[in-house]
């Protein structure tokens, strides 16, 4: 029982490093893709890419202006850093090596409430204004930002990023319109179905890490895409003001939160 024990375990050590091998070549071959969550130290990873891939790093963070830039213009970029769901390889026609950062959810939600506040350019700005936290969570208006919010990012629908973006081509290029509907139709998503597909998106990624120790996950990635690792001093901490304790949500509204967010849990906690 013992030497077979020990067989399986070598059998899964040598599975790891090949698989890891695996990566790192690809890698080589195939653009990076941060999978950027929303609020998720997202600066913080793309200020690290640009360090190193420079203008070969899209400039593009919604999806709204990646589907304005040419074919050949992303053709030329061997990074991606935005908010493209899982929709990016597809509409890019090629095969990417995907990483992404993922966040405890009051955190995250508490982080979002307070930019949309301070951003005049968000669709939602002039109705979240007026909101305290509580008031934020309480109102269901609000659940696309909030309800299984990390999840709904990483879950790949059926539906075609091009051809989305043509029913939108007429919209305010200042509006994003189209960043817009792709929360919007991932909300009504039954919770089952959710997780599987969230689930299934964290196996396929080359590196999965958090904002807590977000020095570690650029160690990782930076090995997957055969970079120079940031010294753990260098590592930058865009909106590091935010204070997580600014605003403690009422009793009513964290148990609301909380059941909003039991798959973001649940999926932060295995990645913890």
């Amino acid at each position: 029982m013992g030497k077979a024990h020990k067989e399986n375990a070598l059998i899964s050590s040598v599975k790891r490093l090949m698989d890891w091998k695996d990566r790192r070549v690809r890698a080589r071959d195939c653009p990076i893709y941060f999978q950027h969550i929303p609020k998720t130290a997202g600066v913080s990873v793309r200020t690290w890419l640009h360090s190193h891939y420079t203008d070969r790093l899209c400039p593009a963070w919604l999806a709204d202006d990646l589907v304005r830039s040419t074919p050949e213009m992303l053709r030329n970029y061997q990074a991606f850093a935005g908010h493209f769901h899982s929709y990016l390889k597809q509409y890019l026609g090629r095969d990417l090596v995907t990483v992404t950062v993922l966040r405890e959810p009051v955190a995250r939600t508490r982080s979002h409430w307070q930019h949309v506040r301070r951003a005049p350019e968000h669709p939602h700005h002039l109705r979240v204004l007026g909101q305290t936290f509580t008031d934020f969570v309480m109102d269901d208006l609000n659940r696309v930002m909030i309800e299984d919010y990390q999840a709904r990012y990483l879950m790949k629908l059926p539906l075609s990023l091009s051809v989305m973006a043509g029913r939108y081509s007429d919209a305010d290029p200042a509006l994003p319109v189209l960043s817009e509907a792709l929360e919007q139709t991932s909300l009504p998503l039954l919770k089952p179905e959710l997780l599987k597909g969230a689930r299934a998106a964290l196996k396929s990624m080359s590196v999965v890490g958090v904002t807590d120790r977000l020095h570690d996950f650029l160690v990782r990635v930076a090995r997957v895409a055969n970079v120079p690792s940031p010294a753990a001093q260098a590592v930058p901490r865009a909106n590091a003001s935010e204070q997580a304790d600014a605003e403690e949500l009422s009793p009513a509204a964290l148990r609301k939160l909380h059941d909003l967010t039991q798959i973001d849990r649940e999926i932060y906690n295995a990645a913890i």
